[in-house]
């Protein structure tokens, strides 16, 4: 790991408490939260544009209700045909639903069977990263928990974009489970919170050292790091100054990062920051 933090450049604060997902597309910028049920859009430096509702209905505000019954969209690609594809944590039973999203339609998938063949191969799954790759669309576990671990997930591409013509995604979809050892930060282990790809076309990953043994209760974040990870292994890995849990990043145009945070409490806003790597 590089011994010299990089410094995040704060751009906006977000209309939202709990960024998790952010996909850049052209010259927009498309945020989940994972205490929300909306699609947000943004420009590249943090204006807010609009919003729409991935599922119908309303949260609870109470705190524990809320997190008890939230989707937890952590997860949002774009897809070859342009959808933009999220999907939920997977963490409790009521977090195994996705949302198809193009030109403003939506329509709700069943994450169910390919969840409970992932549970088989990882404890304690808690998905929190998704992008397409060449002929793959690649998931990140963030192994959080005790005795859970980070996995990068490949699947097909070809079979994922069949079985989104129908109800849901099973099984049939998946290829391969790589674990990943993320080392720790300030003495904390660090876990995936989110994937895109560099101008290479290599796998950039967001990790955070956030002090818990749970992948459903929150700890104290320590902070977050950068990493690339190519041909099998961790190929850099680039702390972050200062404590932010980064839980979404994207690559821009300009080949710098735009990257999102989850303070992890309803009274504080979600910012969007800039960086460059080296």
């Amino acid at each position: 790991m590089s011994q010299t933090p990089l410094v995040l450049q704060p751009l906006a604060q977000l209309q939202v408490a709990a960024a998790s997902a952010l996909v850049c597309a052209g010259d927009l910028l498309y945020l989940l939260a994972d205490d929300e049920l909306l699609l947000q859009r943004y420009d590249l430096n943090g204006v807010f544009i609009d919003q729409q509702p991935l599922l119908a209905g309303s949260l609870p505000s109470a705190a524990k209700a809320r997190k008890r019954l939230k989707p937890d969209f952590e997860m949002l690609c774009q897809l070859p045909d342009g959808a933009l594809l999220a999907l939920g944590s997977g963490s409790t039973a009521a977090r195994r639903r996705g949302v198809l999203w193009q030109a403003g339609v939506t329509r709700v998938l069943d994450l169910t069977a390919l969840y409970l063949a992932l549970e088989s191969q990882l404890q304690d799954l808690n998905l929190e990263g998704a992008v397409v790759q060449g002929e793959h669309l690649w998931l990140a576990q963030r192994g959080n928990s005790a005795g859970s671990i980070n996995a990068l997930i490949r699947l097909d591409l070809a079979t994922l974009m069949q079985q989104l013509a129908g109800a849901g995604l099973d099984a049939e979809v998946l290829r391969a489970v790589h674990a990943v050892e993320l080392g720790t930060l300030h003495g904390v282990p660090l876990s995936f919170t989110d994937l895109c790809l560099d101008a290479q076309g290599r796998l950039l990953f967001a990790a955070a050292a956030e002090a818990t043994k749970s992948s459903y209760h929150d700890g104290a974040c320590l902070g977050s790091a950068v990493g690339c990870w190519h041909a099998g292994q961790v190929q850099s890995l680039w702390p972050l100054a200062g404590e932010a849990k980064i839980e979404g990043l994207c690559r821009v145009a300009d080949g710098s990062l735009r990257l999102v945070n989850d303070p992890d409490s309803r009274e504080a806003r979600s910012w969007l920051y800039r960086l460059v790597l080296p």
